[in-house]
């Protein structure tokens, strides 16, 4: 981080007392004092707002770039667990299945927390025996009606068609999309709101109209 240096103010003249006009000095120590204060002070006190400013940005750029790196040490650490713990699709597993393990399912994948007689009976995003590495995300390009799964990225092909979400989703459940088919497409969030609000039905999907989108267990933001 580059720290921009404080400049130095420049001693400001004391003011007149009203004593100074029996000596005959009061009218051009005051006259020093207003100079100053219009000019010198001035160009010192902008000075110090521009080192603030600059240090400000300094740090907000800072800010960023340290959550930023945050953000991708947790994912790569999941990404690692997930690796080393890999078991398989979800749906092709039986019989028992002992933790640490990681499964993928519905385009995500799991952690186990907790060890399973049979696997066929713990479903991933039903069973508390799961918990999401929130990673995985996959891309697939859609050229009819889809309805949506978690964690997959809709690359829309075909104008017109749309993209239906669902009931079902979890807290932490992703969504994403782009179309990329030259003209507009529509998204049917169907009983989910977005934001705090109900979208149309279905809502617009404007050519090159891209979002992500992550369900907090009561609405999509």
């Amino acid at each position: 981080m580059a720290v921009t240096p404080v400049p130095a103010f420049t001693p400001v003249p004391p003011f007149p007392p009203l004593s100074d006009r029996v000596l005959g000095i009061y009218n051009s120590k005051a006259y020093a004092f207003g100079v100053h204060m219009s000019t010198v002070f001035m160009t010192d006190l902008t000075g110090l707002a521009s080192s603030a400013l600059a240090n400000a940005q300094e740090a907000n750029l800072a800010t960023t770039a340290a959550v930023s790196a945050a953000a991708s040490a947790v994912t790569a650490a999941s990404q690692a667990v997930a690796a080393a713990n890999f078991k398989g699709v979800w749906p092709d597993l039986a019989g028992p299945l002992n933790k640490p393990a990681c499964v993928k399912h519905n385009g995500r994948f799991w952690m186990l927390l907790n060890n399973l007689a049979d696997v066929t009976t713990s479903q991933p995003g039903v069973s508390a025996d799961w918990t999401s590495l929130n990673v995985g995300q996959v891309s697939t390009r859609i050229n009819a009606n889809t309805n949506a799964v978690a964690g997959v990225f809709y690359i829309a092909t075909v104008p017109g068609i749309t993209l239906s979400i669902p009931a079902g989703w979890t807290a932490d459940d992703f969504v994403g999309g782009r179309n990329a088919s030259g003209s507009g497409c529509f998204i049917n969030w169907g009983a989910y709101t977005v934001s705090g609000e109900t979208p149309e039905a279905p809502m617009s999907w404007p050519n090159r109209g891209r979002f992500n989108a992550v369900y907090d267990g009561s609405t999509f933001a």
